[in-house]
């Protein structure tokens, strides 16, 4: 008799409200639906996030956490192919039921959430913006630091925007690829 590997339960429930947000936003976590989801009681949900704003920070430390650890080692590529990496990152949500960037949903959803998720959001954001910075300076050698930070704050606006509008229409890619186009076209990917 083989025996079956232990499902880590925090991480299941971590997942299928990832999965929840990037779908339907925070205002659709349910400890009930998740437990559903996972195969498990409503309260072990409870044992391993007390509220649902303990479960909503926890997905945005880990989400930041994970996507700096994507985008980390592609600062160290060439300009274009960091930041057509970069652009890859948000219009790979389409392909999966058209989710959307974990950060983009919450911030869609802002009054609604507790300020410690807030915080952590803002975190997330800043993460992002520090990253363009970096990328933008290579290419931007001349630009000052509120230069290169106001401009990463418009791309990652841009993107998270564009995402959104594309959500809106369908989640069509195709869209999305000619917002893209757009950006390029008045350079402000550049």
């Amino acid at each position: 008799m083989t025996k079956q590997p232990k499902i880590d339960t925090r991480e299941a429930i971590m997942a299928a409200a990832r999965s929840t947000v990037q779908k339907d936003g925070y205002n659709a976590l349910s400890f009930r639906d998740l437990a559903a989801d996972v195969g498990i009681k409503s309260a072990s949900v409870h044992h391993h996030f007390p509220t649902k704003p303990d479960l909503a920070d926890a997905l945005v430390k880990r989400y930041r956490e994970d996507v700096t650890a994507l985008l980390e080692p592609l600062a160290d590529l060439p300009f274009a192919e960091a930041m057509n990496s970069y652009v890859a990152l948000f219009r790979s949500f389409f392909s999966d039921c058209n989710q959307m960037c974990l950060g983009g949903m919450f911030s869609a959803e802002v009054t609604a959430l507790p300020e410690a998720v807030n915080v952590s959001l803002r975190l997330f954001m800043d993460a992002h913006t520090s990253w363009i910075e970096r990328v933008l300076a290579k290419k931007h050698d001349r630009m000052s630091a509120d230069e290169l930070n106001a401009r990463a704050k418009a791309v990652f606006a841009a993107l998270e925007g564009a995402q959104l509008v594309t959500r809106g229409r369908g989640g069509d890619p195709a869209y999305f690829d000619e917002i893209v186009k757009s950006y390029q076209a008045i350079g402000l990917l550049d």
